[in-house]
């Protein structure tokens, strides 16, 4: 068979090769112009606004997750996600929500100030969260096309809106070499992706309006996302929210730029899951037929085993490419880097796990995972900060995940997904890769005894 007609036609399968290389390629394609505007701006700008900006977006994150109502998750799994009335509920919603966001972000940007020590957060996070009045114009069409894995449009809106708004950073950061350039450029970012979002995306135009039966529907749905999404904060940004207050900015910002070369592994499976496997599991559940299980199985399989060898590469190498990439300002992100592309790796073997209750409809048990993997996630983080300081923070995830593992499966096997052949397999590759790492790299052991 020739390879182009696995990705030829509109059958479930040939949907799949298509959202999981447009949907991964995308990614990739993301995070290398992130990372080449983020070497440009870090020579343009001092360590201090990195850390800034930092913080500013752990808290729009953290607004964004304690609001969540799971709009886009229920228009991809409610059987009207369909129904122009449901769309427009939707996106009526979605709207009353960015504006309320934006408030409340203005209420607490002087109380989060005066928490943070850092008195240029009172008038820099009102200004960046008027990106989420933005965002909640963004057209209905991009879920709708992530519901039917029709993923190329839906990439190409993301990484146009992305590479503008990068472009304005660095411009703006030309001109007044200030953190207004990270702020100022988000803002372009968000306004062209929306504008794409109805011009380019095909479907229907979003007009204001409201269902009861629609908004009850995804009431239904997202009462449990709420919650998960809560913790979920705690999971994704929860290290960076502690440390913010344990460190200096400039050390939050090494740490971030550790992180986010790093996690890159765990978000591209995160990103896939999300945008690939939720909808696979929803259309063809595992519990379905061995058939369904199989192919399940081979998709898991393939996407765990490319990111898990990233991590490795990327802890083995982490010290080298810190060096390489950045200046001497910027060089302690190294071992960081390291331990947290070790201490990752257990979270990517499961990660492909997570959108499997959701995909059933069952968020409250999906709510349920999120909170506990928050609770330990989140104890290790304090726990690591105070006895091993920042490398305690890097390692937290690894400790986590271990322990997160056993209620993840008792969870997942009502669904008839765990492949527990395949996991043993990843986790003695990543006991031997995060050996090899930590062998190449003594920087990042001693600054676990520091």
């Amino acid at each position: 068979m020739n390879p182009r007609d696995l990705f030829a036609g509109e059958g479930l399968r040939a949907r799949v090769l298509r959202g999981t290389f447009l949907s991964g390629g995308g990614f990739v394609a993301q995070n290398v112009i992130r990372l080449g505007g983020n070497l440009v701006l870090t020579r343009l700008l001092f360590p201090e606004a990195f850390g800034l900006m930092a913080l500013v977006n752990v808290i729009l994150g953290g607004l964004a997750m304690f609001s969540n109502l799971g709009l886009r998750a229920s228009i991809i799994q409610d059987e009207r996600g369909e129904d122009p009335v449901f769309l427009n509920t939707a996106w009526t919603v979605q709207i009353a929500r960015g504006i309320f966001l934006w408030g409340l972000a203005c209420m607490a940007a002087g109380p989060l100030a005066r928490f943070y020590e850092a008195p240029m957060l009172a008038v820099l996070l009102p200004a960046a969260a008027f990106a989420m009045v933005i965002d909640g114009f963004l057209s209905t069409n991009m879920a709708s096309a992530n519901r039917k894995l029709m993923l190329g449009r839906l990439t190409s809106v993301v990484i146009t809106g992305q590479v503008v708004g990068i472009v304005a950073m660095i411009v703006l950061a030309l001109i007044f070499r200030s953190v207004w350039a990270l702020a100022v450029g988000s803002l372009v970012g968000s306004l062209v992706t929306v504008s794409l979002s109805h011009l380019w995306m095909p479907g229907i135009r979003n007009r204001p309006a409201f269902d009861r039966d629609a908004a009850w529907r995804m009431f239904s749905f997202g009462k449990w996302l709420f919650l998960s999404t809560i913790a979920g904060f705690l999971v994704n940004q929860g290290d960076r929210a502690i440390l913010g207050k344990f460190v200096s900015l400039d050390t939050l910002a090494i740490y971030n730029i550790g992180f986010f070369l790093a996690s890159i592994p765990i978000l591209l499976m995160r990103h896939i899951a999300d945008k690939v496997l939720f909808p696979l599991y929803r259309a063809k559940p595992a519990s379905e037929s061995s058939r369904a299980r199989a192919q399940i199985a081979r998709t898991r399989f393939l996407l765990t085993a490319g990111a898990l060898s990233l991590s490795a590469v990327l802890a083995m190498a982490g010290v080298v490419t810190i060096e390489t990439l950045y200046d001497p300002r910027y060089h302690a992100a190294g071992p960081l880097m390291v331990l947290i592309a070790v201490a990752h790796m257990p979270v990517v073997i499961a990660a492909s796990y997570g959108p499997m209750p959701l995909a059933a409809g069952d968020s409250a048990r999906f709510a349920f995972m999120v909170v506990v993997s928050a609770v330990l996630r989140t104890t290790a983080i304090l726990l690591g900060v105070i006895w091993f300081g920042v490398a305690g923070v890097a390692l937290a995830p690894l400790v986590a995940g271990l322990l997160l593992y056993p209620v993840q499966i008792a969870i997942i096997r009502r669904y008839g997904g765990w492949t527990p052949g395949q996991d043993l397999l990843f986790l003695l590759f990543a006991a031997l890769a995060a050996g090899l790492a930590l062998w190449l790299n003594p920087e990042a052991v001693a600054l676990l005894s520091r």
